[in-house]
């Protein structure tokens, strides 16, 4: 730590994007978890599955919104920071983390859709099967976007500390 302190506000910066898209990541994976544990209950007791899934899908969507919002926001600022002062050798990882935490709401065409059939009564769509198709785009959207986010800030955090601890020096 270059400034001696027991929390060096730069290291904390450098982290900061690896601390935010791990928590996005995570938030991914439990939506995962929990969507398909939901609608994989169907061929069991597809009518009550139905008949709730639709409903807790809601509920589950709009609840986690403010957190989506939120750590793939603050990955994306805290990214463009870090790429605006990081050293060169890191500048880029934190660009390209920031433009791939962007890449995830890119991906609002293609899921809003999904969304509307599985919380709306629209006739002929069915609930379960709208959640299926929103996991679908969900894991493609986690391997281009999500999960290659927090590997750039992974390898920009470690090039930006392995760079600020040669130029303060051993």
């Amino acid at each position: 730590m270059a400034s001696g302190q027991f929390l060096d506000p730069s290291t904390l910066l450098r982290i900061a994007p690896v601390v935010t898209s791990t928590a996005s990541v995570m938030i991914a994976w439990d939506s995962h978890l929990f969507l398909s544990s939901l609608v994989g209950l169907a061929p069991q007791r597809r009518t009550q599955v139905k008949e709730l899934a639709p409903r807790y899908f809601e509920a589950f969507f709009w609840r986690g919104l403010p957190a989506i919002f939120g750590t793939f926001g603050l990955s994306a600022a805290l990214g463009t920071a870090n790429a605006r002062s990081a050293a060169p050798s890191a500048s880029w990882w934190y660009a390209a983390g920031s433009a791939l935490a962007l890449v995830h709401f890119a991906f609002v065409p293609k899921i809003m859709w999904k969304v509307r059939d599985a919380v709306d009564d629209v006739p002929g769509a069915d609930g379960v099967e709208a959640i299926r198709g929103w996991l679908g785009v969900h894991y493609v959207r986690m391997a281009l976007a999500d999960i290659p986010s927090c590997a750039c800030f992974l390898v920009a955090a470690a090039k930006a500390l392995k760079s600020a601890q040669e130029v303060s020096g051993p």
